[in-house]
């Protein structure tokens, strides 16, 4: 039997407050029909990744020259590459910070800048004052300098008044000279007017950056052809990680019948690759895609479906998080609440022995005031 519509009340009068509709999911049975590579050529992939590894591991422990030093850095941040070499990339911008470089060249000013503060070090905006004429204006017509300052200034803090003038005038430069720049500088110059290299999603920006790379002269063949393979082996993740959530999806629509919620699981979880994208976070992924997923059922439910009244029932069974407060419920939400007791279980198991009481702190964060809808959940990692 149908559940009968929700109602509010305007002015004592009840009125039937329909239940949203929403389209159907753009990539129908794509991931539960996905086929990964055959294992040896999965193999030779994975094989062929470490190799190169280790190659461009040697290129960062032989760099010695600050210019280089900061050119690798950034290209293997860009390329999603940094990740491999963490302690090596430590120690190569601690050598940085406490040695002397040219202080007249904006290029490298701005990406020893950008660098040390992105990582934490304290480096003053007060560098780049040298940089400005009598009157207070910045001198500099080279394009990549610019750049560098525009993606540098926007790691200010309040109050660097230079870097807000910085903002200002390297966008009005690079706006200027946007249409009569060789395509791989105008494509750099436009995805940073767009957003600044620091606000960019990290897996989109590898992307990005690799057909860009490709296109450069001074490109290096080792470090593009393991950027590619790393990211392909991160996509085959992916789509692994998209089959198990969608047909843990499809189990929960099997198990609960609500109809009317929308169906975004494959786009929850690019939300959430967006926040961590790099494979050891792979668990992180899936569990925290779940957890997105009961939000907007819940988001659904109550904004859309549920009375007041069984909205505050759904609240204080969540709140109470155990088997028995299934009996608070209306019948429509009793499947869908032991799927949610199911799903905490199933994370504790998969979180293991050592890290399963991070679901306690996940259970307690699910519930929340929400203003004038009353009730509202958020999931934070």
């Amino acid at each position: 039997m149908a559940h009968t519509p929700a109602v509010c009340s305007v002015n004592d009068v009840q009125v039937p407050q329909k239940a949203s509709t929403f389209h159907p999911s753009l990539w129908g049975e794509f991931f539960l029909t996905y086929q990964p590579p055959t294992a040896p050529k999965r193999a030779y992939m994975t094989e062929r990744a470490e190799v190169l590894k280790e190659e461009v591991r040697k290129m960062v422990k032989c760099a010695s020259e600050v210019p280089n030093i900061l050119d690798l850095i950034i290209t293997l941040e860009r390329l999603g590459l940094d990740n491999h070499y963490e302690n090596e990339i430590d120690q190569l911008l601690s050598f940085v910070y406490h040695s002397d470089y040219d202080g007249k060249d904006l290029n490298l000013v701005s990406l020893r800048f950008y660098l040390l503060r992105k990582n934490g070090y304290d480096v003053s905006s007060e560098v780049f004052t040298s940089f400005k004429d009598k009157e207070g204006n910045f001198v500099s017509d080279d394009i990549k300098s610019l750049l560098s300052l525009y993606n540098a200034a926007y790691l200010r803090t309040h109050g660097e008044k230079v870097l807000d003038e910085a903002i200002i005038f390297t966008r009005d430069q690079l706006e200027a000279v946007l249409d009569s720049l060789e395509s791989t500088l105008a494509d750099e110059v436009s995805h940073a007017l767009q957003t600044p290299l620091f606000r960019r999603v990290r897996i989109l920006e590898t992307r990005n950056y690799i057909t860009i790379y490709e296109k450069e002269a001074a490109r290096n063949g080792v470090i593009l052809e393991f950027a590619k393979l790393n990211f392909n082996l991160l996509q085959l993740l992916y789509c692994e990680e998209l089959k198990t959530v969608t047909l843990w999806w499809k189990q929960l629509n099997v198990e609960t019948n609500l109809r009317f919620i929308r169906d975004r699981i494959v786009e929850m979880h690019f939300w959430m690759t967006g926040a961590c994208s790099e494979p050891q976070y792979s668990l992180t992924r899936v569990i925290i895609t779940k957890m997105t997923a009961y939000i907007t059922i819940l988001d659904d439910i109550m904004d859309t479906y549920s009375t007041t009244e069984e909205a505050m029932l759904l609240a204080e069974a969540i709140y109470r998080c155990e088997e028995n407060a299934v009996l608070l419920l209306p019948e429509y939400m009793k499947d869908f609440y032991l799927y949610l007791l199911k799903t905490f279980d199933s994370c504790e198991d998969e979180l293991g022995p050592n890290r399963s009481f991070r679901v306690f702190y996940l259970k307690e964060l699910m519930l929340l005031h929400k203003g004038e809808q009353g009730l509202g959940w958020v999931c934070t990692n």
